[in-house]
């Protein structure tokens, strides 16, 4: 016997329960049939895949792969890339890769607008993009109840965390700050590669705790994941910005993501 959907089902054999959405996932951004930052998505994947439990070396495809994959799929332009390790029963544990073409952000999308949700305190596998995303999901969901684009987590001392999607950084004069990974946020890929690449365009990367009581000073608010790059904040809380002059200098640092433009 199962329940299921509200019925009961009879069933023959014996009853075992569903398995729990156990697993890690990466989402990666495409262009020109590339994937990129792919070895940086694939080092973090295996080492969470075997973190949840997954053997050693568990089979990630490497670029080589996911370029034939995109060719073979006749993704040629600015895509998503989806994979996913889960375990499916018995010990096995199963690889899937999806991709779909995707609208560009770029550095000429239009600024966001953030609400703010409030968290006892960063979740347990903060380090890990895991499966289990029931808690983002319903924070955004209730930032678009709210008119907003996404929505910035905060703990209960007002340390910010991250958004729903996204890595947060608060910049003041030529210093972009962000919060540390893994105690308070995802190690993003794109946090990643601002962190390392930042310097170059004369910006000076941190990493540290934030209050949410910063951002009335922010002279500039950034979100940034693998798909988007960076975009600007355009409302938080009680602050507006309509100027971005330190955003202006990532366009010309390259920024690995769909839709912006290579370096110069």
């Amino acid at each position: 016997m199962r329940w299921r959907d509200g019925q009961l089902i009879e069933t023959g054999g014996a009853c075992e329960p569903a398995l729990n959405c156990w697993g890690a996932f990466t989402t990666a951004g495409c262009d020109g049939g590339i994937p990129l930052l792919w070895d940086r998505h694939r080092s973090r994947l295996q080492n969470s895949a075997e973190f949840l439990g997954a053997p050693a070396g568990v089979s990630v495809p490497d670029e080589a792969e996911i370029f034939a994959f995109l060719s073979a799929a006749g993704i040629e332009g600015p895509a998503r890339l989806r994979v996913v390790v889960r375990m499916v029963g018995g010990g096995r544990w199963s690889v899937e890769v999806t991709a779909a073409a995707t609208a560009v952000a770029g550095p000429e999308s239009p600024p966001v607008r953030l609400s703010v949700d409030r968290w006892y305190a960063a979740p347990p596998l903060a380090g890990h993009k895991t499966l289990s995303r029931l808690s983002w999901d319903l924070a955004r969901q209730r930032a678009a109840a709210a008119g907003a684009d996404d929505v910035v987590l905060v703990d209960a001392a007002g340390r910010i965390l991250e958004t729903s999607v996204a890595n947060v950084w608060v910049v003041q004069g030529h210093v972009a700050r962000t919060p540390p990974a893994p105690t308070r946020c995802l190690p993003g890929i794109m946090r990643g590669w601002l962190l390392e690449n930042l310097p170059a365009a004369g910006i000076r990367a941190e990493e540290c705790d934030l209050d949410v009581s910063e951002i009335d000073e922010a002279d500039e608010v950034w979100i940034s994941n693998a798909l988007i790059g960076v975009k600007r904040v355009g409302w938080l809380l009680d602050g507006r910005w309509e100027s971005w002059s330190i955003f202006e200098r990532l366009v010309a640092a390259g920024v690995p993501a769909p839709g912006w433009p290579r370096s110069v």
